[in-house]
């Protein structure tokens, strides 16, 4: 297209350019293309039409949390992003000094080794952007004297830009979890000003009956004395509640609760059960009711594993690791510390069985490229 065409009829076709990376080699074409693209109202439309360019993720071997092994990246497509690229090495005191707590579209927020040994003190904490290797430092709120033990961190976004961005260093909001005087409570901090009290559906719950049941579709839920799924939006930093489905191999308790929320390749929150061996996936209708979409009994899918013994069925599975779309599981006969245990992966979308190394590396913490792409530097070269 010429210098004398419509800039109208520009724009739509670079609209449908269908990744963030092919905008931003567009965007070299010249300079017409460029100006174009840094428009931000361009940016804006762009962002609404096409989902966010995922460069990978953050994970850990089995037992790397426990051993001090940094958070490791792999990238979603080896050939097109360099691992090399999202190292965390720019932190203070190397990679293997931090735990990743939370990742929200290009940032993660990370709190320092130290904190799974001493959770009763606020930890030393960071929010990052990988990519373009920068930081910043979560300071702690100003009270801290009643409280027991912080539970969970999570990043929320902030109020959109003018490109359609909702979350970036400049704008991010963090909530904390925490515990005082038996209960749970929970605290919200805006970028550039202080924490603030934040509700939980109206209520604060009896941390000693709260169990973290997983992330799904950008909200994070929990079960509420045994009776109660309540849903963090990680959009608005809401709190939703609803009553857990009637679902007879739900069997909350505290230290041995066997139903989690996850989602599948459809980007749902999904329940999955295990229960005698037999693990099911429920999903949710539009109507809300959550009825059983698949399910597997664990011996048949792996008995054709090498190492298999119908003995390690005989007490029940414990998860080892558990991700978007895919549990590793270790027999509980087994050690899951020791390098000799066996354990398997099984694919909750699947439902088959593999055997799971301890070297692998399962994307827990997915990273997005940054938004907007750094165009506007370079619109005159």
């Amino acid at each position: 297209m010429d210098e004398s065409g419509n800039d109208d009829v520009l724009e739509l076709v670079l609209e449908r350019v269908d990744s963030h990376v092919s905008l931003i080699r567009a965007a070299a074409v010249c300079k017409r293309w460029r100006r174009a693209i840094a428009d931000a109202a361009f940016l804006r439309r762009y962002r609404s039409l096409h989902a966010p360019a995922v460069a990978g993720g953050y994970g850990y071997g089995v037992g790397d949390r426990r051993s001090r092994v940094g958070p490791v990246f792999a990238p979603s497509s080896p050939s097109v992003v360099d691992a090399r690229h999202f190292s965390l090495d720019f932190l203070p005191g190397g990679a293997a000094s931090w735990i990743v707590q939370d990742s929200r579209s290009s940032l993660l927020l990370l709190c320092h080794w130290e904190f799974q040994v001493f959770p009763s003190f606020f930890p030393d904490m960071v929010v990052c952007e990988p990519l373009t290797r920068h930081y910043r430092r979560i300071h702690p709120p100003a009270d801290l004297a009643d409280v027991r033990y912080f539970w969970q961190f999570c990043l929320i976004d902030g109020e959109a830009d003018e490109v359609g961005g909702h979350i970036s260093l400049s704008n991010f909001r963090v909530l904390c979890m925490f515990i005082c005087r038996g209960f749970m409570h929970t605290a919200m901090l805006s970028t550039g000003s202080t924490w603030s009290e934040k509700n939980i559906c109206h209520a604060a719950p009896n941390f000693y009956s709260t169990n973290y049941l997983g992330r799904a579709g950008g909200s994070r839920y929990f079960c509420v004395e045994g009776r109660t799924l309540v849903n963090l939006d990680c959009s608005t930093g809401d709190f939703m509640s609803s009553a857990l489905p009637a679902i007879e191999d739900l069997d909350f308790d505290q230290e041995t609760c066997n139903f989690f929320v996850t989602e599948l390749r459809d980007g749902k929150p999904h329940i999955i059960t295990m229960f005698r061996n037999t693990v099911k996936v429920f999903t949710r209708l539009d109507s809300g009711e959550w009825v059983l979409a698949k399910s597997v009994m664990l011996p048949e899918v792996t008995h054709r594993l090498p190492g298999y013994k119908a003995s390690f069925f005989d007490s029940g599975q414990d998860i080892l690791v558990r991700g978007p779309g895919f549990v590793i599981l270790s027999p509980q006969s087994e050690s899951w510390l020791s390098a000799e245990s066996w354990k398997y992966s099984l694919d909750l979308e699947t439902m088959e069985a593999e055997l799971a190394t301890c070297d692998l590396k399962p994307i827990v913490y997915r990273c997005e490229l940054p938004w907007p792409p750094a165009l506007h530097a370079h619109l005159d070269r």
